[in-house]
């Protein structure tokens, strides 16, 4: 199932190219609508957004290391930052 999802993500801006391609007639020389750049333009902006911030939220501070996963007593724990 996950490969699947995974296929389906890959495939989409292509999907999303061909069914462009194929509205615009495959007119030499048409391009997209002004509001369709601007959409994507939009979108590759949040796209970046999110993603510094989640760096940002997900980092250790400085002086800290990874301790990874590990399981004590039967449970896992999850792997951490700790002071050096």
């Amino acid at each position: 199932m996950a490969l699947l999802l995974e296929l389906a993500l890959f495939a989409l801006p292509f999907l999303a190219y061909l069914t462009w391609w194929r509205l615009a007639g495959r007119k030499p020389g048409h391009e997209p609508s002004q509001r369709l750049v601007m959409l994507g333009v939009v979108g590759v902006i949040c796209m970046v957004a999110g993603g510094v911030y989640y760096g940002l939220s997900r980092s250790f501070e400085r002086g800290e290391k990874y301790v990874p996963a590990r399981i004590e007593g039967g449970e896992i724990r999850r792997g951490e930052g700790v002071s050096r």
